[in-house]
């Protein structure tokens, strides 16, 4: 039998074959589920109990038993705690918290002798530790580690899993081990291992956070080095959707997160926070569900704590392409997991004074 001029059956195949490549392309690019997100501006809620933060901070500093209980606490067994870290006479004044893998002992040691030197400066206090996960099936590794760990008592560890995915239970612990130990700290920045920093440009920037670095080009006599009480700052991502391609590495389903942008958040790379803002990072993160990107769970939590996050475009998520000259106000730029090559711009924006 024909229908003008073709096969039936094989204008019915034409046509499953069609439907089948056209819903396979639905499928795989996202498209439908960019279609049928829910307004962000619109449905958003927070992802988790709808009370105000002060309210249920209220609650369990009273221990009220019919108070809203937390329900994203950190629990994992610590190996290496090394709370005295942060004991000092003095305030700290900056503490660099440094989300490491467990094989990058070079990476580590590397930071130890560049970046997070904490010696640099006589009359500014700096803290340096390295915030590690668990491989259960390498216990070669761990031996590593804990030799690690007892020769510069700097590793702070729990035993969760250490993987990609888990860089949210790091961000946890980081945030845990930061306000149980730290009280003493001004500021605090977490950072990936394998960033390149400016510690003189990080100190500078913490002067005057909003016009850095061009009070420093016209200014300097007026900048002046006051505690900035409420700051979460680095790169700020504003109005972005989640990716919805099947076979991204952060592809998100609607099931997962229903809605069409993410909230404000900064980029995981590379953060800095006040000792307020950890504080009440650390409470509104206990009352907000896990979801596995950390920049989009602390985006999620900064919103609960009512904190505004502070954009600079010299914290490159990225790596900016590097020369003397391009780098002399970086404060973060991200590539450099090469030690030697860290190493190098190091030293050579240290020669120049910018480091």
């Amino acid at each position: 039998m024909k229908f003008f001029g073709i096969p039936v059956r094989r204008k019915c195949c034409f046509y499953c074959w069609y439907i089948f490549v056209l819903f396979s392309f639905l499928y795989y690019s996202g498209l439908q589920e960019y279609l049928f997100a829910w307004s962000y501006s619109r449905h958003y809620i927070h992802w988790g109990p709808e009370e105000s933060l002060q309210t249920l901070i209220s609650q369990m500093q009273i221990r009220e038993a019919s108070g809203v209980k937390p329900i994203n606490e950190f629990s994992y067994p610590f190996t290496f705690i090394y709370q005295e870290k942060c004991r000092s006479k003095e305030p700290i004044r900056l503490m660099y918290i440094v989300k490491s893998a467990m094989h990058n002992f070079e990476n580590r040691e590397m930071i130890r002798n560049t970046w997070g030197y904490e010696n640099k400066y006589i009359d500014v206090s700096i803290r340096t530790v390295f915030l590690l996960g668990y491989d259960f099936d390498s216990p070669d590794l761990q031996i590593k580690v804990e030799k690690e760990a007892n020769t510069h008592k700097d590793i702070i560890q729990a035993e969760f899993i250490d993987s990609y995915y888990n860089n949210t239970l790091k961000a946890m612990m980081g945030l845990h081990w930061a306000f149980h130990y730290c009280e003493n700290v001004k500021y605090f920045f977490f950072v990936d291992d394998d960033y390149y920093i400016s510690t003189r440009n990080v100190l500078r920037f913490l002067r005057s956070p909003l016009n850095y670095p061009k009070y420093l080009e016209k200014f300097v006599a007026s900048a002046v080095n006051e505690y900035q009480d409420q700051l979460y700052a680095g790169f700020v991502f504003n109005n972005v959707s989640p990716i919805r391609w099947y076979f991204s590495k952060w592809y998100v389903p609607l099931s997962e997160y229903p809605y069409s942008h993410w909230p404000t958040y900064v980029t995981a790379g590379a953060y800095v926070l006040s000792r307020k803002s950890l504080v009440n990072l650390y409470y509104a993160s206990l009352f907000t569900k896990f979801f596995r990107f950390d920049d989009i769970f602390l985006g999620m939590a900064a919103k609960k704590a009512g904190i505004k996050p502070v954009h600079h475009n010299e914290f490159h998520f990225d790596k900016k392409p590097y020369s003397l000259e391009g780098y002399k106000w970086v404060i973060a730029s991200h590539g450099f997991a090469d030690p030697v090559q860290l190493l190098n711009a190091y030293n050579e924006q240290r020669s120049a004074g910018n480091a």
